[in-house]
């Protein structure tokens, strides 16, 4: 069969039984559905712009306990680690991974966050060798795509971000640095990286 591309396909269109359509009427088993589904498939880093992207608000939809069954099915087998995100702070010495960003309020960090190489949700184990801390503006463009990592663990910069303003653009000057963990602190394994570069990364690195 030959490959259809997009200008041989029509547009598809479709619609869900009756008997579902009126059980997503109810606003409540609606969000807790939209909830399921958005945990089972994205980080919590970006769940909130996936819900806000296809018309939700993250914050009715979270008013809501998750539904429980086949989208959450995988989740339930696989229970996070509550001791993961500050084993992860710890090991890269409570400091951004990127930028070295080490914000404290009281005696915790504030603005620092445990965030997956390999998602969670798509089999990520709560390893050291799969964690960096990144501070949140790090953590989400890591988690968009926008930033991600060589197989030399060097920072990758998309070339699809783009910035306007000099606060901006100073993501492109991390193209290429290194990462600088501690002293024996596990580097992101070569699998994690991957899966990352093939799944999260968007297109080509930045132009030197």
């Amino acid at each position: 069969m030959d490959r259809i591309g997009p200008l041989d396909s029509q547009p598809v269109t479709g619609r869900l039984n009756d008997e579902v359509e009126r059980a997503l009427a109810d606003r409540g088993v609606l969000y807790a559905t939209v909830r399921a589904l958005v945990e089972a498939e994205f980080p919590p880093s970006i769940a909130g712009d996936v819900l806000t992207a296809v018309g939700f608000d993250p914050t009715e939809v979270y008013s809501q306990p998750a539904a429980t069954g086949r989208a959450t099915a995988s989740a339930a087998r696989r229970q996070r680690s509550g001791s993961w995100p500050a084993r992860i702070l710890e090991a890269w010495d409570r400091q951004c991974a990127f930028c070295g960003y080490d914000g404290q309020l009281g005696t915790g960090s504030v603005g620092l966050e445990a965030a997956h190489v390999r998602w969670f949700n798509f089999n990520g184990p709560d390893a050291l060798d799969n964690g960096l801390a990144l501070c949140s503006l790090h953590h989400k463009l890591f988690d968009r795509g926008a930033l991600g990592l060589t197989e030399g663990h060097r920072i990758r910069v998309s070339g699809t971000f783009t910035a306007r303003t000099e606060a901006g653009r100073r993501i492109y000057d991390l193209a290429d640095q290194p990462l600088r963990p501690r002293p024996g602190t596990l580097l992101p394994a070569h699998e994690h990286v991957t899966w990352h570069a093939a799944q999260v990364f968007k297109g080509e690195d930045l132009a030197a």
